[in-house]
């Protein structure tokens, strides 16, 4: 049963058995995918090279190369990522293979920043242009950058090509936007200069970068714009491709031709297109389809006596032929319990499975997240091709999810004391040890507190990750109020201030963190933690509150320990207290704000004489009311 492939510019994915690849990897840059490469600038560089490259070849750019970690206004730079240069966004080279690319900060004096000429160019009716650039400020910069360039004819000057590009997107991480425009190039036009240039549309221009400019000659009157349609196969279009065994099979290319060479080419073993002998018409067909006919094929089209130069000529996309189909199952495992598990079948359109425990699904790919081993065993895929011949293929594979060895316990939050250490071990034997404190051995020491994982790798492909939060605690400390005296039938509420507190234990026998007293005495707390103990106490004193105070009439400044001060009985509900003492000219000889504080019969040191003192008291009582009395005291000696 033949059928026909008829293929009109696309790109689709297959499967091929004789290279075990997915297929469609090819990254079409819109117009310059195809074409024969006349001139390509990557800027250089590799994973392998330093992160700064060389300048740029004399006369490719007005700016001058930078090479130290600032890049002024007027400067380039070729290098491999930003690295917070200038405080620019962060981000790498279009291509990501570790390669360099050009960034340019900006000066609106010198627009021209990149200049190129290309010499010896083979006949081609149009030459496309593609390049990839990208801001390098972050978002909410407020300036923008446009990129021009023009396409001159090098040797008359005269004007082929314009180009504008929208204005670059800020962006907090570099974002590349690809850019391309075709022309059509007169003949005998043997050379071609490309300037780039910038302008912007705010104050200021932006920074930027550039990479990957491509010229490509499109040999075939189409542009080189050549891509693949889905096939026609019975009057049913079908994805992906497959042939039955001894099929005929059709490739016709339903493009227009003029005056124009064609080579059909396929894929060989080591990746590289060889041309298929004799096959040059816009037809090839392979009259009985084998299996070392499962290859990639594609038109390769030139003006005439350009067929074999690669600049010159321009292939389509290719497209995939896959002849009885035999499909494999492919799995990432053995995997560890816990560990996620995929398992596939490489080729068809749809499938059917079953597996241990009554399992079933359909599609080509399981994912598994979270698997364990009682999902072991054999898993059949019946796989279907939805082609002539309807083929339905079933294949099995064994499937081992291995019980995890790897044991360990640690606390999830614990604390020690201050100057202490805590050992965490996680020794498994034969197991390797990943710390987040680049220790790699099975137990670390742990003496500052924050948060500590690990990764265990044993065998059969079993890991087991663990984190301990460890936070230091120092000795309890407490304090209590000041010592104190008051009223009788009073109560005070003893509050302590104290932190890092597991237990109270009060001189009372309480236990509670707070009590209240109303009898005088000395209060004595203990508190106590994991890492010690500490105490605190006060002193606390009853006495008869009144309105009235009583003073006495006569004291005995003799150091006897009897009656050696004047002052009035303590009294815990006096405040705003102030006493004052005249001696017999009137004159002011002590005062105190203090009612614990009295007259010890002294002047500056010096024994007043005996004798009869005048003395004054304000206070305010318990209930606010305020007093002012006075008498006087007899000194004895």
């Amino acid at each position: 049963m033949p059928f026909t492939l008829i293929f009109i510019l696309s790109c689709m994915k297959f499967f091929s058995i004789f290279l075990a690849l997915l297929f469609c990897s090819w990254q079409l840059s819109a117009q310059c995918g195809n074409g024969g490469s006349v001139f390509k600038e990557t800027f250089g560089g590799s994973f392998s090279s330093i992160d700064i490259g060389p300048a740029l070849s004399s006369g490719s750019s007005p700016y001058t190369n930078a090479s130290g970690n600032n890049i002024a206004a007027g400067q380039y730079s070729l290098r491999k990522h930003t690295g917070e240069i200038n405080g620019w966004a962060d981000g790498n080279d279009n291509t990501g293979q570790g390669g360099y690319m050009m960034m340019v900060r900006s000066d609106l004096s010198r627009p021209d920043f990149y200049e190129t000429t290309l010499k010896g160019l083979c006949q081609a009716p149009t030459q496309f242009v593609c390049f990839s650039a990208a801001s390098l400020s972050k978002s909410g910069i407020g300036r923008t950058v446009i990129i021009h360039v023009l396409v001159t004819n090098a040797a008359t000057n005269t004007l082929l090509a314009t180009f504008t590009s929208p204005a670059l997107t800020n962006n907090d991480v570099i974002t590349w936007e690809n850019y391309s425009f075709s022309y059509p190039l007169p003949r005998g036009t043997g050379s071609v200069k490309f300037l780039f240039s910038l302008s912007t549309s705010t104050s200021s221009p932006d920074d930027f970068a550039i990479d990957d400019i491509k010229v490509t000659g499109g040999g075939s009157g189409n542009g080189g714009n050549a891509t693949i349609d889905y096939p026609n196969i019975n009057g049913r279009y079908e994805y992906p491709v497959f042939a039955c065994l001894n099929e005929r099979v059709t490739f016709s290319y339903g493009g227009t031709f003029k005056n124009q060479e064609l080579q059909w080419e396929r894929i060989r073993p080591d990746y590289q297109y060889e041309p298929i002998p004799g096959a040059t018409a816009s037809v090839y067909v392979i009259d009985s389809a084998k299996r070392d006919d499962s290859r990639f094929y594609r038109l390769r089209f030139a003006d005439s006596g350009y067929i074999s130069s690669p600049t010159c000529s321009t292939p389509t996309s290719p497209v995939g032929l896959y002849v009885d189909p035999y499909p494999v199952i492919e799995s990432n495992g053995p995997v560890c319990e816990g560990s996620p598990l995929d398992i596939a079948v490489n080729v068809g359109t749809s499938t059917n499975w079953t597996g241990p425990n009554g399992f079933t699904a359909s599609g080509n790919h399981l994912h598994f997240q979270n698997p364990t081993p009682q999902q072991s065993g054999t898993y059949t895929a019946t796989v279907f091709f939805n082609t002539a011949c309807l083929l339905t293929v079933t294949v099995k594979a064994d499937i081992v999810i291995n019980k995890n060895p790897i044991k360990f316990y640690l606390p999830a939050d614990t604390a020690i004391c201050k100057g202490g250490s805590l050992t965490l071990d996680v020794t498994n034997p034969g197991a390797i040890y990943n710390w987040s404190t680049g220790d790699s051995g099975s137990s670390i020491l742990v003496k500052k507190d924050g948060i500590y994982t690990v990764l265990v790798y044993g065998d059969k492909k079993c890991t087991l990750g663990g984190t301990s939060t460890v936070h230091i605690v120092d000795r309890p400390m407490v304090s209590l109020r000041k010592d104190t005296v008051l009223c009788y039938g009073d109560t005070l509420l003893l509050n302590p201030v104290a932190g890092n507190i597991s237990s109270y234990k009060w001189s009372t026998g309480a236990v509670t963190p707070a009590i209240k007293v109303s009898e005088k005495g000395i209060y004595t707390l203990q508190v106590a933690n994991n890492c010690g103990t500490n105490t605190a106490s006060v002193n606390v004193g009853f006495v008869r509150c009144s309105e009235e105070l009583l003073v006495p009439t006569a004291f005995t400044p003799n150091k006897d320990g009897l009656n050696d001060v004047f002052r009035p009985a303590q009294d815990a509900s006096i405040s705003q207290y102030l006493l004052k003492i005249y001696n017999r000219s009137g004159q002011l000889i002590f005062t105190s704000a203090d009612i614990s504080k009295g007259w010890d019969g002294t002047v500056t040191r010096i024994q007043q004489s005996i004798g009869s003192y005048v003395w004054v008291i304000e206070y305010t009582s318990k209930t606010g009311k305020h007093h002012s009395i006075s008498g006087t005291v007899t000194l004895i000696r």
